[in-house]
């Protein structure tokens, strides 16, 4: 009777802990309404978009303004936040992101101008 206790114990803290990952692993896929503050142009607001693909975090920006559309170069994951490498015509830059709670990120622009970013709801 201890075995078979101690068994499904186990594997219940087997579930428990591949779920806790999988929500971890995911909490930046989607859409996010992303406001840049105090930039030389004003403030931008853009929808940033994340998928996995493969196994890879994949991303883009749409300008809400203008509709242009920009990809990520590259997007350098830890457990809660990102760093999302992308071209525009100003040159090689990058957004820090991180997790504030389940529906909200902030960080900044090339570590000079500050962003807020909320998770958009479908």
């Amino acid at each position: 009777m201890k075995l078979i206790t101690t068994v499904l114990c186990g594997f219940a803290l087997f579930l428990i802990s591949f779920t806790t990952q999988a929500q971890t692993t995911d909490y930046f896929v989607g859409d996010w309404d992303v406001t840049i503050k105090d930039t030389p142009m004003g403030t931008i607001t853009v929808m940033l978009t994340l998928e996995r693909v493969d196994g890879k975090l994949v991303g883009k920006f749409v300008d809400s303004a203008s509709g242009t559309e920009t990809k990520m170069n590259d997007i350098t994951e830890s457990e809660n936040s990102l760093t999302l490498s992308f071209t525009s015509e100003y040159g090689d830059l990058y957004l820090a992101i991180q997790r504030e709670d389940d529906e909200n990120v902030s960080g900044s622009l090339m570590d000079s101008f500050a962003v807020e970013g909320k998770r958009v709801i479908k």
